[in-house]
């Protein structure tokens, strides 16, 4: 009851058609009980209605074939219903062809062409035989003679033959055939050419499921648009998790057998009708990253190919890149036009890189950072008075990651990007933040690290310390508890060890003083420090801390698999409306702002932004991405806008030269240079050296914030 509860609150029509249907079905059977009081033409018409909501809600379906294997190779329960209602519409038409009164004799009329019925005193022949037409014959019957036992005995074996070789073959065939579609359905074989309008995702990994819950929950989703998932892994253990994690969408989530590298498994995808691709690879596969790539290059053939005079709006493809080094080298060259466009350069598909490890550390400190972290400033790097005075304060942000691995890693690049505010003083360098990154192999990953890359130290507000160390040793230990008693630093502690029960014993065996402290004789909780536990899985201890409010209240989980997508680190609409501002400003040189022009001809001024972000490559946007990773830290300081806003425009300046040098962008202002194929920059420089027109540039980006958060939010759809 409750399941049908649910299919009528998401589907209602498709729950009104079938109970419409029934209700039909058992009204013919009710006037053959009553004929002699109701019309007989009553059954042809209302089985009719019943014949033709049927028709209507078959090609209601999407998939028709894809619900018939799924029946058949499912419970027993559903194969069963089937066949009763198969049974029944076939007992309704019988009701309607055959006139005789009575529902016993009707069944009666039914069932006799399948059974022999032989009467020797009785034969039959038809008259008025220079008349052929059916009507015209009547039937008589006449005494004849006996007839011989060897006929008798030969009618019968003749009928057994005819039921053993006819019916048996019958169902013979219609059984194999079904059973053979159904474990082609279970090993994920079975192609559904009818299938449109779907999500297609390209190999199957931990981020899958929560790619698929995010795109259900998203605001005007098609509730009856299906998940098509190609793997080469078992297709069992995937409807496994699936059945396991994703109950309330199994019946739209369609799993097939494949490879990516292979064109005619890729054929099946109905790719030219899709909605939106994930490619994520297969684990632990090699080339993972490389291979997605050329994944994307063969789905923009394969489009071409089925729509080749209707392709419009490219095709929203989002790549996973696992490993960090592939992620950042993505980000530094420009992808070749013929992974996207046709030969007519015509965009057949927009590409859109992301990475796991990233995404978390953006969720932990960015513009779309989860409620249940703290800022790694806490808000604290100024003092209000009574009157609402705002004043900076002498304090400073220490970030202490353990464990440089791929989450260690992501998380400082994040705070690289992001650990800029305006306390710090460029003249003094007073205030300014330390990442202290400790691992005990770090001596044999900082020399990689630093050649990919080799321009951090041109970030100048921003301390590195890199320590050869085991977070357990005693020097580490000292550093953190005195750490955790200064009033002007607030300590973070990210434990990114990839053994689950490693980070968490790590977690809760740091100095108490990270814990908690003891003032005036009471013991009062650290609430200025945080420790962030990596876990990809959530074990049952972990759970435990989300409800803890004693001493490990500040402990909290993070990087779990099931999180590590989210629909808001993929949409780019912010960053696209930042591009456009500037593009209407500097490029188009435009009497009015992006602003203005949207709120006069909204359809095309956003067809010119969209038209200008595909152009780009992919350094200029991953710039305007990153440059809304800060937002939330300058709307903590707004009011200094009204104040003192040059601070800010110089805080901007600093997270845009650090943002510039983690891409790799070389500081040659001392020969002029500015080159961006060679990623050369003259203007990594202190703010006071820029020139007024650049200065503006950096003012833009606060005096715009307000407006790029607002405008996105209500483009209900996204712009790319």
């Amino acid at each position: 009851m409750k399941k049908f509860l649910k299919r009528i609150k998401e589907n209602p029509l498709s729950a009104v058609l079938q109970l419409l249907i029934i209700l039909f079905l058992l009204t013919v059977i009710a006037i053959s009980i009553n004929e002699n009081t109701i019309p007989y033409y009553f059954r042809w018409f209302f089985s009719g209605i019943a014949i033709l909501l049927g028709i209507i809600q078959f090609l209601r379906i999407r998939c028709p074939m894809l619900l018939i294997d799924r029946i058949f190779a499912n419970s027993p329960g559903k194969q069963l219903t089937t066949a009763l209602f198969a049974f029944l519409l076939a007992f309704d038409i019988a009701l309607c062809i055959f006139p005789r009164g009575g529902i016993r004799n009707a069944f009666a009329d039914f069932v006799s062409p399948i059974r022999l019925t032989y009467t020797p005193t009785d034969t039959y022949h038809f008259s008025d035989n220079r008349n052929r037409s059916f009507q015209n014959y009547t039937i008589i019957r006449e005494s004849s003679k006996p007839v011989a036992r060897g006929e008798y005995f030969k009618h019968w074996i003749l009928y057994i033959l005819g039921l053993l070789v006819f019916n048996g073959l019958l169902i013979a065939t219609i059984n194999r055939s079904m059973t053979t579609r159904a474990d082609q359905y279970r090993k994920g074989k079975n192609t559904y050419k009818r299938l449109k309008n779907h999500y297609l995702i390209i190999g199957y990994g931990a981020s899958c499921v929560p790619i698929i819950r995010n795109i259900a929950k998203r605001p005007g989703t098609d509730n009856r648009s299906f998940f098509l998932i190609l793997s080469n892994q078992d297709t069992s253990n995937i409807r496994l998790n699936i059945q396991t994690q994703l109950q309330d969408l199994e019946e739209r989530i369609i799993v097939y057998s494949g490879d990516m590298n292979s064109r005619s498994h890729m054929k099946r995808l109905n790719i030219g009708k899709a909605i939106e691709v994930y490619i994520l690879g297969e684990n632990n596969e090699p080339g993972r990253d490389s291979k997605n790539l050329e994944c994307a290059k063969s789905l923009k053939a394969l489009r071409i190919l089925e729509n080749p005079n209707a392709v419009s709006e490219p095709l929203h493809v989002n790549i996973q890149f696992d490993k960090p080094d592939s992620y950042s080298t993505i980000k530094r060259i420009t992808i070749p036009e013929d992974y996207y466009k046709d030969e007519k350069g015509n965009d057949i598909t927009y590409l859109r890189p992301f990475n796991f490890y990233e995404n978390w550390a953006r969720m932990l400190w960015g513009n779309h950072q989860l409620s249940d972290y703290l800022p790694l400033d806490r808000g604290a790097l100024v003092n209000v008075d009574e009157q609402g005075n705002m004043t900076l304060a002498d304090k400073h942000v220490h970030l202490v990651i353990a464990g440089f691995n791929t989450m260690g890693s992501a998380l400082l690049l994040e705070a690289l990007r992001v650990c800029h505010y305006p306390n710090y003083d460029t003249k003094t360098e007073r205030n300014k933040t330390v990442i202290t990154v400790v691992d005990p192999k770090i001596n044999d990953i900082l020399p990689r690290f630093k050649s990919q890359y080799p321009y951090l130290d041109q970030i100048t507000d921003i301390q590195v310390d890199y320590k050869a160390n085991h977070i357990e040793d005693t020097e580490i230990r000292e550093t953190l508890d005195a750490l955790a008693q200064r009033d002007d630093v607030l300590l973070t502690v990210a434990i990114c060890f990839t053994d689950s029960d490693e980070s968490l014993s790590t977690a809760l065996s740091l100095p108490d003083a990270l814990y908690y402290q003891i003032i005036d004789n009471k013991i009062v909780n650290n609430a200025t420090t945080q420790i962030l536990l990596r876990q990809e899985i959530k074990t049952g201890l972990a759970n435990l801390l989300n409800d803890e409010n004693g001493k490990y209240s500040n402990v909290k989980v993070f990087g779990t698999l099931g999180l590590g997508i989210d629909d808001n680190m993929l949409d780019d609409n912010m960053a696209v409306i930042i591009n456009a501002y500037y593009h209407f400003k500097y490029d188009l040189n435009t009497e009015k702002d992006f602003f203005e022009l949207m709120e006069e001809d909204p359809e095309a001024t956003l067809a010119e932004a969209k038209k200008n972000w595909i152009e780009l490559n992919e350094d200029k946007r991953f710039a305007n991405r990153y440059q809304t990773e800060i937002y939330k830290i300058y709307s903590t300081y707004r009011p200094l806008l009204e104040r003192e806003p040059e601070l800010l425009y110089q805080t901007e300046h600093l997270r845009w030269c650090a943002e510039r040098s983690i891409t790799g962008y070389r500081d040659l202002h001392q020969y002029n240079l500015k080159n961006i194929k060679y990623q050369i920059h003259k203007l990594i420089v202190p703010y006071q050296d820029l020139s007024d027109n650049e200065k503006g540039k950096d003012k833009d980006v606060l005096e715009i914030m307000d407006r790029v958060t607002s405008l996105s939010s209500t483009l209900k759809e996204r712009i790319v």
